[in-house]
């Protein structure tokens, strides 16, 4: 190691507790989803070789093969639509027609805070 050090033959062990603390880091942030993809990729091949096993698979139920998620398509068979645009909104001028329509209908209900807060 002392090759390859920037620090002085007393401080290498400084250097090597860094590296150590680093690649501990790296673990913990990457540990997590490399045990997620093993755990998927796992279950979905147990999945696809019960579905052949007789008595408890699907093909002895007439069930469907098991698929992987589409992106494109939803579990109905309808495509998905992507869009940036947030549905329900509405626009500035709907907006001012819904609190102008608001307004109307607190002035037909008879209750008695129709008028101003100030009153």
């Amino acid at each position: 190691m002392s090759w390859f050090s920037i620090l002085p033959e007393p401080l290498v062990f400084v250097e090597t507790w860094v590296v150590r603390f680093f690649l501990f880091l790296g673990i913990l942030s990457i540990g997590p989803w490399v045990l997620l993809i093993v755990y998927d990729a796992i279950l979905y091949v147990f999945r696809t070789a019960t579905y052949e096993v007789p008595y408890i698979g699907g093909r002895a139920r007439h069930r469907p093969r098991p698929r992987v998620p589409s992106l494109s398509e939803r579990p109905s068979g309808y495509p998905r639509r992507f869009s940036l645009t947030i549905s329900g909104v509405p626009t500035p001028a709907e907006a001012i027609d819904t609190v102008g329509g608001l307004q109307k209908r607190g002035e037909k209900s008879g209750h008695e805070r129709n008028g101003s807060a100030t009153e």
